[in-house]
């Protein structure tokens, strides 16, 4: 599937791609532990930003009327995986919802 994207955003993910890579050559340099613990760092920011952003496109989406199958096809993924994705987390034990103002 081709990607309807600007040449402006083309550009920008290249030279993203570009500085990553640099980054991870740079690296090599580390020692075995602080090389890993770097890598393993990248990887978790990268990841909780891009999951995050894939997560608030998909909700808009859906709040667009997109089906979880048309988002799956254009993010690479199955529609369950979609579904999951735009369903909002449960609050856990530590969370409480905003409690709802005395009517007195």
């Amino acid at each position: 599937m081709t990607t309807p994207a600007t040449p402006q955003w083309l550009q920008r993910a290249q030279a993203l791609h570009d500085e990553l890579a640099t980054l991870c050559t740079d690296l090599t340099d580390l020692t075995v532990e602080e090389r890993l613990t770097a890598l393993a760092h990248l990887d978790h920011t990268i990841n909780a930003l891009l999951g995050q952003t894939i997560r608030e496109a998909a909700t808009d989406a859906r709040t667009h009327g997109w089906s979880l199958r048309r988002i799956g096809t254009h993010l690479g993924r199955s529609h369950e995986q979609i579904r999951l994705l735009t369903t909002p987390e449960p609050l856990t034990d530590t969370e409480t919802p905003p409690s709802e103002p005395s009517p007195l």
